[in-house]
């Protein structure tokens, strides 16, 4: 009677076998979600969006954007945490995912354990705007205004601990200089606010203010990389325009939860990098400024514990402590 049940229950797996590989060949079968932990209108809304529709068009099946703003990204990158690993449920994220077990006491996941990393989709730097008819013209001037009347420059970020808020923290680390931080559920709303006038600064990702500066509805008076972008030419790096130093890219990845099966993830590791490297999708990439850099899923893994690395040792170093 055992050796019965036995042969059975191996028959049934046997059976199942071929249908589990079926599945994972023929994914994906039905709609994605692909959760952005911001709100929309910021810089990892608009990547998702592009990435989303090329691959939408590469396998027939609709990708659905799913914003779940707030918390610096903390909420809708726990939703995904605690979902299924069928590769049903993505999420997409920046830096910050990075930088999140440095600035938070308490997280409701694990980075480097809840997660099974994709690939990296780009990077891009930021850019320092204000509005129009704000009186600073370059960098050196923000410190200058700031070092005058501490706390009176305001900035916006989608959040503490997101690319924003880090890049301006590294400012002040570099320049000595103290600006009056106002938090916002998303990189989007922040941006509103300076093209209305509501607050100083903002440093936000390249996609997300460029179409906002060549309307002129905001001026930009540095850029955070190294060197000048070949999309704003006549924008200088923060570090020539009165920050020496200064250096800040922000990068783009997807992930999947913890225990999506490795050839799933190699599976989706190809659609995404095929999606962000079509012609048409790298323009749209390019044109805002962000260079598509894709990879294995190992290799972002090891760049993910290698950026946490740093960033827990640069903020420590800079008296940051987690809240």
């Amino acid at each position: 009677m055992i050796r019965t049940a036995l042969t059975t229950a191996a028959l049934c797996c046997s059976a199942l076998a071929p249908l589990a590989a079926a599945a994972a060949q023929n994914f994906p079968s039905r709609p994605v979600r692909l959760v952005v932990p911001f709100a929309p209108g910021g810089t990892v809304d608009i990547v998702a969006r592009v990435i989303g529709a090329q691959m939408a068009g590469d396998t027939g099946q609709q990708v659905v954007i799913d914003n779940r703003g707030g918390g610096g990204g903390v909420i809708g990158t726990d939703i995904v945490a605690k979902s299924r690993g069928d590769g049903y449920t993505l999420l997409i994220h920046s830096a910050a995912i990075a930088y999140e077990p440095s600035l938070r006491e308490k997280l409701p996941y694990d980075v480097l354990k809840d997660f099974e990393p994709l690939t990296m989709i780009g990077s891009t730097p930021n850019l320092l705007v204000v509005h129009p008819a704000y009186a600073a013209k370059s960098a050196a001037d923000l410190v200058a205004a700031a070092r005058e009347k501490p706390g009176a420059v305001t900035y916006g970020t989608g959040g503490t601990g997101s690319s924003s808020h880090l890049a301006v923290v590294l400012l002040q680390a570099i320049s000595g200089a103290s600006f009056n931080h106002i938090s916002y559920k998303g990189a989007g709303p922040a941006l509103v606010e300076v093209v209305a006038g509501q607050i100083n600064f903002m440093v936000a990702t390249m996609p997300g203010a460029i179409a906002q500066v060549k309307a002129d509805r905001l001026r930009a008076i540095g850029i955070s990389s190294a060197r000048r972008s070949p999309v704003l030419p006549n924008v200088p790096t923060i570090a020539e325009s009165g920050v020496p130093g200064y250096e800040f890219v922000a990068w783009f990845g997807m992930l999947a939860p913890a225990g999506t099966p490795p050839k799933l993830v190699g599976q989706i590791n190809t659609l995404i990098s095929n999606a962000a490297n079509a012609p048409d999708t790298r323009g749209k990439l390019e044109g805002q400024g962000i260079s598509p850099q894709t990879g294995t899923a190992s290799a972002f893994r090891t760049y993910i514990r290698a950026e946490t690395e740093k960033w827990s040792k640069t903020l420590k170093a800079a008296g940051i402590k987690p809240q």
